[in-house]
């Protein structure tokens, strides 16, 4: 795992060496913020709850992801220097775990970012008429209105789901030299899975087990609620080794023709 570490610390470094980190976390804060405020104004609800913030948060990582991962392999296929690394005393397991845990990183630094909403939420929460009674501290915990074991979870939820789609986004550069394939492809690849949860009531009724099953939104959906099943971080465990195992076998298939 050295060399995994010391691959995730070359590539975190290069997407804050380049536009791209200082491009991609301020447009997708901007997003969440823009679309929490304008359609659920959430301020104004009277209501103290992170679902909606949670909602957008999911919603536009699928399009997040997959803008960080398309390089991870495509430029290097672009610019030769896969044939480099494939000389170095290398395993590909290590290459490509390397490059996902560098895109996680940065997704996690993104999702971090939103912390202000829960925060300002337990702030104005605390009604007026407690607010001399007892230290700051104390009221934000526990006069808030803040659910703090549902945020926790939903965030918990929030970079499941961005690790998982970081996995998908991860395999399916790792089969193209186009970032701009690589980009739609794990867009189309995520999207489906996720939209899949909205529209559960369109699915044959035989279905909706497995349908709920396959929906990266339903599993979301159950940790942004406050619910911490095994099964969800399972999912999320299994869509991360396949996109990973996907990665290593493009790989492999590569150094082999």
């Amino acid at each position: 795992m050295r060399n995994a570490f010391a691959i995730a610390r070359r590539e975190l470094g290069a997407y804050f060496d380049s536009p791209l980190a200082y491009v991609i976390v301020p447009i997708y804060v901007v997003l969440v913020g823009g679309f929490a405020l304008w359609f659920d104004d959430i301020f104004a609800a009277g209501v103290v709850s992170m679902r909606g913030v949670f909602f957008w948060s999911a919603l536009f990582l699928v399009l997040l992801v997959p803008a960080i991962t398309m390089r991870l392999f495509s430029e290097e296929y672009r610019t030769g220097s896969i044939e480099m690394l494939s000389t170095l005393p290398i395993r590909e397991e290590d290459l490509v775990i390397g490059k996902f845990l560098a895109a996680a990183a940065l997704v996690s630094v993104g999702i971090l970012c939103t912390l202000t909403y829960p925060l300002t939420m337990a702030v104005l929460g605390v009604p007026e008429s407690v607010a001399s009674e007892s230290p700051f501290l104390v009221r934000l915990v526990n006069e808030s209105g803040l659910d703090l074991g549902e945020v926790a979870c939903g965030y918990v939820g929030l970079l499941l789901l961005g690790a998982a789609i970081a996995g998908i986004g991860t395999g399916v550069s790792a089969l193209t030299s186009s970032q701009i394939v690589a980009f739609l492809g794990a867009l189309l690849v995520s999207l489906f899975p996720f939209m899949l949860g909205m529209f559960l009531d369109k699915v044959p009724a035989d279905l909706v087990p497995l349908a709920q099953y396959l929906s990266l939104d339903y599993h979301f959906d159950n940790l942004a609620r406050g619910v911490l099943d095994t099964r969800d971080l399972v999912f999320y465990g299994a869509v991360i080794a396949l996109g990973l195992h996907v990665a290593v076998h493009a790989l492999e298939r590569r150094r082999l023709t």
